[in-house]
């Protein structure tokens, strides 16, 4: 029996049936000649392959008493865990979309293990899809996306490999992706103050005073200098999945030509997406829209196993039309968020992201703030990913789209993932606050459009 740490414990006390806090991730797989849909669907419910660690986990006290919540061992169910559709005919990607938006607003029973996986066939051009969904009390987004393209392959002939949550977990390292060490001890600062009240409130108090003071009059975004907007509005469990791919080799062109970061065009484009997209909705505010922006801080010394990890807020520069001018605009405020953080110590740097987290957390927790002005807007993530084409029993995987929680008044996530020259587009949305959110995609294209012809 294993207890959850603090910042665990968020996740679950502050859910509810409007906020469903899991993450989750869609796959799309090309059939190789000679696999059928059976025969993927007979190895993703083998029973030969015994479920693994940490999906073999359930809540002993599924609703806890005075926040006490223990991991222990089950006996898992696959035939209610792993389950099979069929899209109708034609079976295009906006059906499958559809699908995945419906039961991602969906709870996942406390009763059983913390995830769910959907395998959907008659996808158009045959191929397959796999949905996965794992609450964020069990593991990150990272944590689960990382275990998904563990349990695939580099080589397009190997066989017999095990599904997902069959395989065992590899010892965690640094240099496979973001480095979520610092980002956990804030959630446990964060979670230590929600429940003391003190201590850590008042250091992070200080630091924030210190953050503020600090930043004035420069292009570096404070807390609370978001404008509210229609993403910034009570959430229900209505979701909207949205997912495209693009070539990342467009937006390093357009970093190399700017002396910016491929992360910057990201930001860039994604200003301007929600640009167009709230102009369309006549609520653009006049201020520019701020993300919440988890990033990498490596060391002086350039060692990869020194990699850290904090949060920062980056203006989207969305009061800007020129798309050069947002790009720039968005180059400094980046620029002046990663030197405040590059010269902080290890200790200075989870403050600052507990700074950035706790507000959140704390109004998730206890319900409130909501209409109040937000902290950001929209969270944004790039997460690196594998660089080679990946396949399971022969399968390719030719699209992997991250799909993430939303929290009450923050009504968008996007999070996207770098995989085989493409950058995989997984946009989480409330449908009832954000109608139409699917033309974001067609957004931003002409955001990357727009700066590749200037």
């Amino acid at each position: 029996m294993t207890a959850l740490g603090l910042s665990d414990i968020i996740w679950l006390i502050g859910e509810s049936r409007e906020r469903p806090f899991h993450v989750g991730g869609l796959l799309l797989f090309d059939l190789p000649q000679g696999l059928e849909p059976a025969d993927v669907r007979a190895a993703m419910r083998s029973a030969d392959a015994p479920v693994q660690h940490p999906f073999d986990q359930r809540l002993a006290r599924p609703y806890g008493r005075a926040g006490r919540f223990r991991w222990v061992d089950d006996e898992v169910d696959l035939e209610h865990h792993v389950r099979h559709v069929a899209l109708p005919a034609p079976g295009r990607i906006r059906e499958l979309l559809a699908y995945v938006s419906q039961q991602h607003g969906s709870l996942l029973d406390r009763h059983r293990p913390l995830w769910e996986a959907v395998l959907i066939e008659g996808v158009e051009g045959d191929r397959i899809a796999l949905y996965t969904k794992v609450h964020h009390a069990m593991i990150d987004g990272v944590g689960a996306m990382r275990q998904l393209t563990h349990a695939l392959s580099t080589d397009a002939d190997e066989r017999d490999m095990p599904p997902p949550w069959s395989t065992p977990p590899r010892p965690r390292r640094r240099r496979d992706g973001l480095d979520t060490s610092v980002v956990q001890q804030a959630l446990d600062l964060v979670a230590t103050s929600v429940r003391e009240g003190l201590g850590a409130a008042t250091t992070v108090a200080k630091l924030g005073a210190q953050v503020v003071a600090g930043a004035s009059g420069g292009p570096e975004v404070v807390p609370y200098a978001a404008p509210r907007s229609m993403l910034n509005v009570r959430t229900t469990s209505a979701r909207r999945i949205v997912a495209q791919s693009y070539d990342i080799d467009r937006f390093r062109g357009i970093a190399t030509r700017y002396d910016a970061t491929v992360n910057d065009v990201v930001l860039a484009v994604c200003g301007g997406a929600l640009r167009a997209y709230l102009q369309s909705h006549d609520a653009l505010p006049d201020d520019p829209l701020v993300a919440f922006v988890p990033v990498s801080i490596r060391t002086s010394d350039g060692d990869d196993a020194a990699n850290a990890v904090s949060m920062m807020l980056a203006s989207l520069a969305t009061d800007v039309g020129e798309p050069v001018e947002r790009l720039e605009r968005v180059k400094a405020s980046m620029s002046a968020g990663k030197a405040r953080l590059a010269g902080m110590s290890q200790t200075q740097l989870v403050e600052y992201a507990a700074l950035l987290l706790a507000p959140m957390a704390t109004s998730q927790v206890l319900r409130v703030g909501v209409g109040q002005r937000p902290l950001f807007n929209v969270v944004i993530s790039n997460v690196p990913g594998p660089r080679e084409p990946l396949y399971w029993n022969g399968a390719q995987l030719t699209g992997m789209y991250p799909l993430s929680a939303i929290a009450d008044g923050y009504a968008l996530n996007i999070t996207l993932v770098s995989y085989a020259g493409s950058l995989e587009f997984g946009i989480t949305a409330d449908r009832t606050a954000l109608p139409r959110v699917q033309r974001l995609i067609d957004h931003i294209e002409d955001a990357v459009a727009e700066l590749e012809a200037t």
